[in-house]
């Protein structure tokens, strides 16, 4: 249809009526308005009902929305580590969870350390021959030790001392203040150590019951970050206590015809300092060492699952059977990648001693003692302290030619005690 209607009435002549715009209805407009007004309210709040029970498991099940931060907790939180005082915990409520968590520590090392510290003992030492100032007899110094064996008939002590070699009175204080006289059975020049018995005769019935042995570890399983306890003096002071952790478990303790493992810990010591450290469960895991020529403040300690058979042999009055090197264990690792045989590494050979007139040498690779094989320093040392002093028998090494291939040579030796 067009929009001029003078040109549609001249051209369509038949058309007669003319189209009026119809008159707006106000009321039913407003009632329009109104109806959708309310559709939309209904509907707008059905969507935010909706919205709401499905955004939330949503997010559940999908992660948390792009515009939201995740809350992080730490365990424990750090607040706990916050400097300023919060209201949960003031300053002297600090102090006092600090304190009686160092108070449970500190009970904890009493309660284990209680009974070994009980076997603890000091011993004097003196010689035969008088002092020519006052016809007394001469001393060769104070030593603490422990009682590491009791049986039905004496206590048996340890000590360790590089100064007591010449002596040969030694009279031991109990921790009961029992003082009595020792009877050594047995030294070894090598290690500083001395076994003394104590025959339960020599004290009353009460020292008796009341004196433990401290129990010696079995195994050699310390491991690093384990805790033990130092007692005795080891921080110069006799009857002290520290208590620390393992640091390191590989280093070794050579001697003349044994290694022994040694452990080192984060414990600051005295030089001068001695005892035993403790493991958790309250034995001897190791003996304090101050014996090094390098030797710092750091306390090291030997371990005391190697030294058994040495102390058991020495409460025995056993000879230590002596040849006199200082060798090391070849691995297997060490003997596949350096191709070289698996045996015991001569290190040094000790001066005068039956190796040196034996005829081996540095560099050397012992692997058999009286034709049994050997292929590490515990092996080596088991089979030589199961001969007798003045056995004469052979030792086979490895040694290697101008044309540097190793050849078996096997060598004479007679056994000595050191």
């Amino acid at each position: 249809m067009r929009n001029d209607k003078k040109a549609s009435s001249e051209n369509y002549s038949f058309i007669k009526e003319t189209i009026k715009e119809q008159p707006t209805d106000r009321k039913r407009l407003a009632g329009k308005f109104l109806t959708a007004a309310v559709c939309g309210v209904i509907f707008g709040a059905c969507a935010a009902g909706t919205m709401a029970l499905i955004v939330p498991k949503a997010l559940e099940r999908f992660g948390t929305a792009p515009d939201q931060k995740a809350v992080v907790t730490l365990t424990p939180s750090v607040k706990a580590e916050q400097v300023t005082p919060t209201p949960e915990a003031t300053e002297q409520e600090k102090t006092s969870a600090s304190t009686a968590w160092q108070n449970d520590l500190s009970d904890g090392m009493s309660q284990i350390a209680e009974e070994p510290r009980r076997a603890l003992v000091r011993i004097s030492a003196a010689g035969e021959d008088s002092d020519l100032l006052d016809d007394s007899f001469l001393e060769y110094g104070d030593e603490e030790g422990f009682v590491f064996l009791k049986n039905s008939e004496a206590f048996y002590i340890l000590t360790v001392s590089d100064q007591m070699q010449e002596a040969d009175k030694f009279t031991v204080t109990f921790s009961d203040g029992t003082v009595t006289d020792g009877i050594l059975c047995k030294k070894d020049l090598r290690t500083g150590f001395f076994v003394i018995k104590v025959p339960f005769t020599s004290v009353d019935e009460e020292t008796q019951e009341k004196i433990p042995a401290a129990p010696l570890v079995t195994a050699d399983d310390m491991k690093q970050t384990e805790s033990v306890i130092a007692i005795g003096s080891p921080s110069g002071d006799y009857d002290s206590l520290m208590g620390g952790t393992i640091t390191s478990v590989t280093g070794t303790l050579k001697v003349a015809d044994e290694e022994y493992g040694m452990l080192t810990t984060d414990m600051v010591g005295s030089e001068e300092g001695g005892g035993i450290l403790l493991n958790s469960s309250g034995e001897v895991a190791g003996i304090i060492w101050n014996q090094e020529e390098d030797r710092t403040n750091v306390i090291r300690a030997v371990e005391t699952a190697q030294l058994r058979p040495l102390l058991e042999s020495m409460a025995n009055g056993e000879d230590i059977c002596y040849i006199g090197i200082m060798g090391a264990t070849i691995s297997s690792y060490q003997s596949e990648n350096l191709d070289v045989p698996r045996g015991v590494y001569v290190d040094a050979v000790d001066e005068d001693s039956p190796a040196m007139t034996a005829g081996i040498q540095n560099g050397d690779i012992l692997h058999a003692l009286d034709g049994q094989e050997v292929q590490s320093m515990e092996e080596y040392a088991s089979v030589l302290q199961g001969l007798n002093k003045g056995t004469r028998t052979t030792v086979n090494v490895y040694r290697k030619n101008p044309f540097g291939e190793y050849e078996d040579v096997q060598l004479k030796v007679t056994i000595k005690e050191k």
